[in-house]
């Protein structure tokens, strides 16, 4: 599939995951990491705080020189009766995470703001999936939590990777857990006119 693509992306995300989406489709982009105060408010409800860091990511970027690009901003929450699981603050972190989730169910939110400062244009959009992790003995549990891979990704774990094993069923997005709901972002960005299809 291609695309024609008018106007060059600004991903306000240092996600790799979300880089590798946009190399998939060959789009024109760079990456600007927005800085800003990932922590939470009193009594702030999950969607609320993954589409207030969307939000505050597009605004921090928008101020700077974009020369007729968009920008595409996102956030992905884990999130487990209620509370939001992050990223672990340290190896530590990662195995009473994971037993947190086995063998239950937990809900990935994606947050995104697509962007064109040229006008203010602006599309918000979320993205819900139901994960459902396996029942696992503490023995795999403990030789994922012993591994790299964790200990960037929220909840702990990475659907695409090796925690896969992890994963009993999904409903709803796969490319959401991973880090960005392409499918729905590729229709955003045609509405924007950002990019249109081309008829091979």
């Amino acid at each position: 599939m291609r695309f024609k693509q008018t106007k060059k992306i600004i991903l306000a995300s240092g996600s790799p995951r979300r880089k590798a989406y946009l190399e998939r489709y060959q789009f024109d982009f760079e990456i600007r990491k927005a800085g800003i105060d990932e922590s939470s408010k009193p009594g702030e409800e999950p969607l609320e705080f993954a589409s207030r860091m969307a939000e505050e990511k597009a605004g921090s970027v928008s101020c700077q020189e974009l020369n007729g690009s968009v920008i595409i901003a996102a956030d992905t929450i884990v999130v487990y009766e209620g509370e939001i699981l992050g990223k672990p603050n340290d190896r530590n972190g990662v195995l009473p995470m994971l037993k947190k989730l086995n063998g239950k169910t937990h809900e990935v939110i994606t947050a995104y703001v697509i962007l064109d400062p040229a006008d203010s244009t602006k599309i918000r959009h979320y993205v819900r999936t139901e994960v459902t992790f396996k029942t696992l003995p503490d023995e795999l549990l403990q030789a994922y939590a012993a591994s790299e891979e964790p200990l960037d990704k929220a909840g702990a774990y990475s659907i695409q990777g090796n925690g896969t094993f992890l994963v009993e069923s999904i409903k709803g997005s796969y490319n959401n857990v991973v880090g960005l709901p392409i499918e729905v972002v590729l229709q955003d960005l045609i509405k924007l006119k950002a990019i249109s299809t081309i008829s091979e």
